[in-house]
């Protein structure tokens, strides 16, 4: 059960969302795949050990979950483990999601299970290294195993991880003790990839402590930000063999390096016209520019005009004469253009449709390219590659040379796949938009001539402080400069 949640999101999650399939579809469905159940299945296969396989459900980044569609998940799931009496679950869950009524998703379902299964059957998570991990479910796992990477790249090897840690405990060659340490910070996405800089450091020394054999499992958790809940903030959760003390010294040490290294992780945003005056310049393309407040992985609705509009005026004032490609949300675009007709000229006001507090909408004529279902399938290692996303219906609307991508459901755009089913070509642009602060660059910047993150306001905003916090415990760094912290 796996989605991230953001509370300043205006749109709900709901159960079809999830697309949830139980028993051996379950298999059908990640035999192979480079997700963490593809991993799971993969090392329970080798080992020549049963499989029951009870649930995948995978959900995009959005609002709080419907609460009777959540508990409707829940107890299948729940059921479906009770009726496999399993000597070991494996659960890949995100540790960010929220409901109705209800911030730690993740917790609750871990308590339920632990309720169903009783105190002794292991029970062994992967989380999402933007997890906002929790006492409860620290209380009712036996290991918790996170992700890595950013952008995000080793589903597989983690999920692959947990199995064989899973396996070991089952066996009796583990006896696993975790510690986790909560840290009253936020950490801006956008500069917390694990290729370099200062997450990156912290990565290594957990996978230090992994190579030397002093732990199981080390984790950082950097935190989705967008979270305005009460238990919220960084942490690292370090999993040891029947060393309760030195899981907590570890941790001890790891979360004093994270909190030292705060300030490390501010970030620079460019002004969209700055950018596009700085691509211009740039010999090649494609340049890309990424609308981290519009990210559809991290919550937002995908329907900003913020990168769109000034993409308009350049090429009006002739000063952008080169192709451009952006995706955006807007249901009621689709039906229009899809009314028209492939090839019909169309004037209709595009985007601002959901976050109507950060964007409006722009009147614009154009023509209809391209109808599409939108079901195309992610090629670049990173999320769920290998399966297939469907965001309802799509359309290309051509505004002189600007493709906009139109879809009536939300996607993930970090893989350019996404342009390349609907026949755009990215590295025939000269400028690209992807909604995601960081997860773009695995497929993109091997691609890209520059990248730019650009300043224009949304719900998963760099810009934290602009954001109406009510629920979050305070002080927490960077909302409160005068906050404390002691490992």
């Amino acid at each position: 059960m796996l989605q991230e949640s953001n509370t300043f999101s205006p749109v709900k999650t709901r159960y079809e969302d999830f697309s949830p399939v139980f028993g051996e579809a379950v298999l059908d469905r990640h035999r192979g795949k480079l997700t963490e159940m593809g991993g799971f299945i993969d090392v329970i296969t080798e080992a020549r050990a049963p499989i029951a396989p009870v649930a995948a459900a995978w959900a995009i980044t959005a609002g709080r979950m419907i609460r009777a569609d959540f508990d409707r998940l829940v107890t299948r799931i729940v059921e479906g483990l009770a009726a496999a009496r399993p000597e070991a679950v494996l659960l890949a869950l995100h540790g960010a999601q929220c409901v109705e009524r209800e911030d730690d998703a993740e917790g609750h379902l871990l308590a339920r299970v632990r309720a169903a299964l009783g105190p002794d059957v292991p029970v062994v998570v992967t989380l999402d290294l933007h997890a906002n991990v929790t006492r409860r479910m620290v209380e009712n796992a036996a290991a918790i195993v996170g992700y890595h990477t950013y952008p995000h790249i080793d589903m597989f090897e983690i999920g692959r991880k947990a199995a064989r840690l899973g396996l070991r405990i089952v066996s009796g060659e583990v006896k696993p003790a975790m510690a986790m340490r909560k840290i009253p910070m936020i950490t801006n996405a956008e500069n917390m990839q694990t290729t370099h800089g200062p997450f990156h450091r912290l990565i290594e020394r957990a996978k230090a402590l992994e190579a030397s054999g002093k732990a199981e499992a080390v984790s950082v958790f950097g935190v989705q930000p967008w979270l305005d809940i009460h238990e919220m903030g960084n942490a690292v959760v370090v999993v040891t063999d029947a060393k309760a003390n030195a899981a907590g010294r570890h941790a001890d040490a790891l979360a004093a390096r994270f909190w030292k290294k705060r300030e490390e992780f501010r970030v620079r945003l460019t002004p969209v016209d700055e950018a596009i005056r700085q691509a211009l310049a740039v010999k090649g393309g494609p340049v890309v520019f990424a609308e981290s407040s519009d990210s559809t992985g991290s919550g937002s609705p995908g329907d900003s005009t913020g990168v769109l509009i000034p993409l308009l005026d350049a090429q009006l004032s002739a000063k952008l004469d080169e192709p451009a490609a952006i995706f955006l949300v807007d249901p009621e675009a689709v039906a229009l253009a899809v009314e028209a007709g492939i090839g019909a000229t169309v004037t209709m006001k595009i985007g601002g449709k959901f976050d109507r507090r950060n964007s409006k909408p722009v009147e614009t004529t154009g023509h209809v390219r391209l109808i599409s279902d939108g079901r195309w399938t992610a090629r670049a290692r990173g999320y769920n590659t290998g399966i297939e996303t469907c965001m309802g219906r799509a359309v290309v609307f051509e505004v002189g040379r600007i493709r906009i991508l139109i879809a009536e459901r939300s996607a993930m755009t970090v893989d350019p796949e996404l342009f390349r089913s609907h026949g755009i070509e990215p590295l025939y642009m000269k400028i690209v938009v992807v909604k995601s602060p960081n997860g773009f660059r695995a497929a993109y910047e091997p691609l890209a001539k520059a990248v730019f993150l650009v300043d224009t306001p949304g719900v998963s905003t760099a810009n934290l402080s602009t954001l109406p916090w009510k629920r979050v415990s305070r002080p927490i760094y960077p909302l409160d400069a005068e906050t404390r912290f002691e490992a």
